[in-house]
């Protein structure tokens, strides 16, 4: 301790003395405190009568001479909540730090013996949700099924603060829509089974069996929105945000993916030709285009790229995306939307479906339905498309133009 050090200052007249008198239990001579305080051995006596107390600069002399004796002798330091409050903040702040967590337990085990066991749990890293991604690419994933794996994992996570236990892995059930409930269990074991067990076996295998997965309803048991619903939802999406009106009245004319049209360009925006070029070219889930209504295109260069630019420049944005709105503020949006309009069942997924059998109903034939929708066609039917028929995209435009459902006004 440096002499500037308030700290001997802050000591009682008792406690300097107690210092003294320490020294003298430990072995130390009158001469020897004397020697090292730099004053007389009578003043030492006087210290240790209570005729007297050795000041700040003897103490700071003395600790000088001989720190580590002195150190023993020192009175346990005053503690208030302020201080506890602190320690607990350092050493969660090391906890959360792989190289010092261990560190930490160990230390804390040794001053509470029996009372400090190591936790059952993984603190993931965001490292480890990269290597994830990665494994499953390398696996031959395709892209959307990653990042829908990643998106349900990376919600949890938040939800429980990025640590995995068999008690925070019970959450999962308290997810509200069971939909969710079981996308999210199956990201979480997919998520364990593949990167948790290859850095620690044994605790993979606990949080593996801790929870289970949630079986999904039976295949087809929706309801399938009728028009006026869909439209109901749109008026109150118009308005919340642009953004939102725009995205659900796209997807509700043209059965396009949530995920596609968020990643789509404002390049690729075709207002004239009245199209969307998505480019998602690969994989059973591509679908390189989709047309626009009339309604569509005066929505969008009325009300939505105003609004975009606007809102671009209000948030310093740079981004060629044409929906630059985040997608979970995107659903936020849409949510709000359906339970304004007391709809709150009418999920976004349902708008392919309401799409589909709004063309069956009208005579489209299966294969348009599914080209228009960006599912792929069977080999025989996709050659038979792409090099037998000429401008197979004009016969598309031409079914959608006159069965497509019309959302926007």
């Amino acid at each position: 301790m440096s002499v500037q050090n308030p700290y001997w200052l802050r000591l009682s007249d008792e406690q300097r003395r107690g210092i003294i008198a320490c020294l003298r239990e430990l072995g130390l001579s009158l001469s020897d405190i004397a020697r090292a305080a730099g004053v007389n051995p009578s003043t030492v006596h006087a210290w240790l009568s209570g005729r007297a107390a050795p000041q700040a600069d003897k103490l700071e002399r003395l600790y000088s001479a001989m720190p580590e004796t002195v150190e023993r002798c020192l009175p346990e330091p005053p503690i208030n909540e302020i201080d506890i409050v602190q320690a607990i903040s350092v050493i969660a702040k090391a906890l959360r730090a792989k190289k010092y967590r261990d560190y930490v337990i160990d230390e804390l085990s040794k001053l509470l013996p029996g009372q400090v066991r190591r936790e059952i749990a993984y603190r993931v890293e965001r490292e480890d949700v990269e290597l994830f991604r990665g494994k499953l690419i390398a696996e031959g994933v395709s892209r959307d099924t990653v990042n829908y794996y990643v998106r349900y994992l990376v919600r949890f996570l938040d939800m429980v603060g990025w640590v995995l236990s068999p008690e925070t892995l019970q959450r999962v059930y308290t997810i509200e829509r069971p939909r969710v409930t079981g996308k999210t269990a199956v990201a979480l074991k997919r998520f364990i089974d593949t990167v948790v067990r290859v850095k620690d076996p044994q605790l993979a295998s606990l949080l593996y069996d801790s929870f289970k997965t949630v079986q999904s309803r039976a295949r087809n048991s929706f309801r399938v929105p009728t028009l006026e619903e869909v439209r109901r939802v749109w008026e109150e999406a118009h308005k919340i945000s642009p953004c939102a009106a725009a995205v659900w009245g796209i997807m509700a004319e043209t059965g396009v993916r949530l995920d596609h049209l968020l990643r789509a360009r404002l390049d690729g925006l075709q207002l004239e030709k009245r199209r969307l070029l998505l480019g998602e070219t690969e994989g059973p889930k591509r679908q390189p285009l989709v047309f626009l209504t009339e309604g569509a295109v005066k929505y969008l260069k009325e009300v939505y790229l105003p609004w975009r630019e606007k809102f671009c420049r209000q948030l310093q944005l740079s981004t060629e995306r044409l929906f630059p709105c985040q997608e979970l503020t995107v659903y936020r949006w849409l949510k709000e939307a359906r339970e304004r309009a007391g709809l709150p069942w009418l999920e976004p997924r349902l708008l392919r479906k309401f799409f589909a059998q709004w063309l069956l109903d009208r005579g489209v034939d299966v294969a348009d339905i599914a080209v228009l929708q960006g599912r792929s066609l069977p080999g025989g039917l996709a050659v038979t498309v792409e090099h037998y028929i000429a401008d197979y995209e004009r016969r598309l435009r031409a079914v959608f133009e006159q069965h497509a459902p019309r959302v926007f006004p």
